[in-house]
């Protein structure tokens, strides 16, 4: 017997079928689109690559592409490849042809002013010319220390870059009056308080930022604190051995009145020097690893970063009798040489092997970010130093010389990259031919190729073009 479905079976049976048609649709909807994702993730990565590889012989192509990676998708590590090439097109070396065995570099608070140790000796540098809207502007070296500097590398300059402070290595410390910076003055010499000739050498130096406190240690891990109210005749306040022997380096926040200091191997101590005639020994840091180097306080006096291999690690100094550990940030670099902060604390920068400067974001202490690294075509970077107010960086390599960097739109290159990028877009036009090299068979069009231009595709506009597909 045959039964046949009435009208409202018909209906079922049409829907049933429009559902499964609908619902196929649908899946190859999502199967292209999940596809083209894809593609855009492989893509953008390829790009970002190559802009990284890009970065030192042509840099304004490497900007091309990494703008183009961060459109077509914007991950982390695509905009941190854009940044770096955008910074990288913020760097001037100094000694761009020959780097003259740059091995040290200290940096007013305003970035106007730089000591810089070569193999000449030891230069004073007028930077304003670099910082000032004029684009002709350029550094200038203004005079050069008198005196034999051949094995110094411990530079300290005061805020106002007025007073500056070299150790050097028969046990003393010579004071200059930098008030005229084309016309140095040495004023006064400070003399390390080891009992033995051989352990005189002055292995650490800081500088408070008025220029009137000096902290020295030397190799018999002594610890002095000296009072610079009269240059030309500095006065010993207080002197303090550590029984963990050489002092490899100290650190101080803003107001002198706190002090880090690395001895021996990994031996970290927090002082409070209120009373510079009695230092007192606040409290000492708990490390998780053998070997210290480099410290870092921040001005402000609250936290403390230790450097280590291939790690550098935050304290809390919230109370300096009780340092909490906060945050532990992972490096590429094998040895850390250096750590440099500005005031604002956003700004924390590592010099060591690998040429490569990380940058992190501290705002958060707890939380700190890797947002970019200062590429240099460099086997290490040897020193660094950076302004208080982060807008300026100078860092020293030995087979490079000294690069300064222009930071004054830091800011924004971490809000927006691709906005700071594209504030001149008609500049950024990726060819075909150039397109087809970088990109391979990658279909352009997509991608707004030839929209504006037969030729030409517009790196800022990709993803504009991208939401027409």
């Amino acid at each position: 017997m045959n039964v046949r479905p009435g009208a409202k079976g018909f209906v079922v049976i049409g829907l049933v079928v429009l559902a499964v048609i609908a619902a196929a649709g649908s899946l190859l909807v999502y199967v292209r689109q999940e596809a083209l994702m894809k593609e855009q993730a492989l893509l953008a990565r390829s790009l970002a690559l190559q802009a990284s590889e890009l970065r030192d012989v042509d840099p304004f192509t490497s900007l091309k592409l990494g703008v183009a990676a961060v459109h077509i998708n914007a991950d982390a590590a695509s905009r941190k490849a854009l940044l770096e090439s955008l910074l990288v097109l913020r760097r001037e070396d100094l000694f761009s042809m020959d780097p003259r065995g740059a091995s040290s570099v200290a940096l007013s608070q305003d970035g106007h002013v730089a000591l810089i140790k070569d193999a000449d000796g030891i230069g004073v540098w007028d930077l304003s010319g670099m910082l000032a809207d004029d684009p002709e502007g350029e550094a200038e070296e203004r005079a050069e220390l008198e005196g034999d500097y051949d094995d110094v590398d411990l530079l300290a300059l005061s805020s106002d870059g007025r007073t500056a402070l070299i150790g050097q290595d028969d046990g003393t410390a010579v004071l200059w009056d930098m008030t005229n910076p084309a016309k140095p003055t040495r004023s006064g010499t400070i003399n390390a308080d080891a009992a033995r000739e051989a352990d005189r050498g002055i292995e650490a130096l800081a500088l408070s930022r008025d220029g009137r406190t000096a902290c020295v240690g030397d190799l018999d891990g002594n610890f002095s604190i000296w009072d610079l109210g009269v240059r030309t005749k500095p006065s010993r306040r207080s002197h303090v051995r550590l029984p963990a022997g050489r002092i490899r380096s100290i650190a101080l926040d803003a107001d002198a009145r706190l002090a880090a200091i690395l001895a021996g191997d990994r031996d970290v101590t927090l002082w409070d020097l209120s009373r510079p005639d009695k230092p007192m020994q606040l409290s000492r840091l708990d490390l998780p690893f053998n070997t210290a180097e480099p410290i870092s306080v921040t001005a402000d006096g609250g936290e403390i970063l230790v450097g280590s291999s291939q790690r550098a690690d935050v304290w809390s100094l919230a109370d300096p009798a009780k340092p909490i550990h906060t945050a532990t940030l992972d490096m590429p670099n094998q040895d850390l040489y250096g750590i440099t902060l500005s005031d604002s604390e956003k700004i924390a920068l590592f010099a060591g092997d690998g040429g490569s400067v990380p940058l992190w974001d501290l705002s958060t202490p707890s939380r700190p970010t890797n947002t970019s690294a200062l590429k240099n075509y460099t086997r290490e970077v040897s020193h660094i130093a950076v302004s208080a107010d982060g807008e300026a960086a100078l860092t020293a390599s030995p087979d490079r010389g000294v690069t300064m960097w222009d930071l004054r739109d830091l800011p924004e290159m971490l809000e927006d990259p691709v906005g700071v990028a594209c504030n001149a877009p008609d500049s950024l036009k990726i060819t075909r031919e150039e397109w087809t090299r970088y990109a391979g068979d990658a279909d352009w069009t997509r991608y707004g190729g030839g929209l504006l231009g037969k030729d030409s595709l517009a790196a800022c506009s990709i993803d504009w073009a991208l939401s027409r597909v």
